[in-house]
């Protein structure tokens, strides 16, 4: 049986409402300090842990400290009513946990049943094993430490993955205070880049524009945008109205004083995530020559906080990719395969999936059409905006 497409959405919509939450930690030892004691940053009515999604920097095993498979990105958040959510790096889980002062137990955690590269399987067992171990935590500003029995450090986490400046966003999804669209912004593309010093410049409607603006902790506002021309009248009404972000992968959210998102951001380039890519061909597992999918509606949509997801061969599949104007690459592939598919096949598919995103490189579109290419310049796959009918 194929995994439906409404499944994809559905997965889709789950693994953003787990990490939806956001809000930038150093240390010298592995060990819960004396006295035991969180910095409370919350108010009376919250707990310190929930407000942001707390991601794995590094865990600990009888060998030592262990850094997080790249592009793998384990994630947990935490809700005032006592449950967990998160995703291993491969599959979305779910759970509960206790607090009390400093303590900290997290209990009756289940899981999807998607699968991967044993290394990452491997990673998530152990990052299962020691969430349920967990006796203690401490918050030193955007790091999470959680401690085992015995008062050892076993998980580490951190709430800021990316920082403002750097890279330029590129608006991908204004919206208004009620979450709706206020205004396409077509083939006009949209730019905006945080510099040294509180200055902001961009890009809109063709010409260069700038400006000041104050960021503090998850707050943020702007000065008046100046521009050779006058900037587009939506956009203008919404810098003005920011009031927070957050940042959630590559993927930056400008908040108004209602915590509504009013501006989305992507650091991708907005060629690929602007959007739906479906199969048109594909390089054989075991040779060089280009398949062309059979009567299927092969599908994958590159997310603007840096995942991928889709469906290829009835097989569902996510992971995470970086990007700049050529080059690409791709985190370990997760993969959901329905237990009623030919095992042969599957397995067939499952190489040809490993294979396409494993050795992708660089990347080019052009009139509709996505091709993405190893690094010695042989095509892996080719992809259009419409499907292969």
């Amino acid at each position: 049986m194929r995994v439906a497409l409404a499944g994809l959405l559905v997965f889709v919509v789950c693994l953003g409402v787990l990490v939806f939450t956001h809000s930038a930690g150093a240390r010298d030892d592995t060990r819960l300090p004396p006295d035991g004691n969180p910095s409370l940053l919350a108010n009376d009515n919250q707990s310190p842990l929930s407000g942001r999604s707390w991601h794995l920097t590094s865990y600990w095993t009888e060998e030592g400290e262990v850094p997080v498979i790249e592009k793998t990105d384990p994630i947990i958040a935490f809700t005032d009513a006592g449950r967990v959510s998160g995703t291993s790096g491969c599959n979305i889980f779910f759970g509960g946990h206790d607090l009390s002062g400093s303590t900290l137990r997290i209990h009756d955690i289940e899981s999807t049943k998607m699968t991967s590269t044993p290394e990452v399987l491997d990673q998530e067992k152990v990052f299962f094993t020691l969430l349920q171990k967990t006796r203690a935590y401490t918050i030193d500003g955007d790091c999470l430490r959680l401690f085992d029995a015995s008062g050892r450090e076993i998980l580490s986490f951190t709430s800021q993955t990316q920082p403002l400046q750097g890279k330029a966003w590129y608006l991908w999804s204004p919206r208004n205070d009620t979450g709706g669209a206020v205004q396409d912004p077509g083939t006009d593309q949209i730019s905006l880049q945080f510099l040294g010093e509180s200055q902001f410049r961009g890009t809109a409607a063709g010409t260069d524009y700038c400006g000041t603006y104050e960021a503090s902790g998850d707050t943020i506002r702007f000065g008046p945008a100046e521009g050779w021309v006058e900037l587009p009248e939506w956009y203008s009404s919404l810098l003005k109205q920011a009031h927070g972000y957050r940042i959630i992968g590559a993927q930056l959210d400008i908040m108004n004083e209602n915590g509504h998102s009013i501006m989305s951001f992507t650091r991708m380039p907005p060629s690929l995530v602007s959007v739906d890519w479906y199969l048109q061909q594909h390089r054989a597992a075991d040779g060089p020559g280009l398949l062309t999918p059979e009567g299927t509606y092969d599908l994958i949509l590159f997310m603007p906080d840096g995942m991928i997801t889709g469906i290829i061969h009835g097989i569902q599949l996510f992971a995470q990719y970086d990007a700049d104007d050529s080059s690409i690459s791709f985190g370990p592939v997760a993969m959901l395969i329905a237990e009623d598919d030919d095992p042969g096949k599957a397995s067939e598919s499952r190489e040809m999936i490993e294979s396409m995103f494993g050795e992708a490189r660089t990347y080019w579109v052009w009139n509709g059409t996505l091709e993405l290419s190893s690094g010695d310049g042989k095509p892996l796959v080719t992809m259009a905006n419409t499907p292969a009918l």
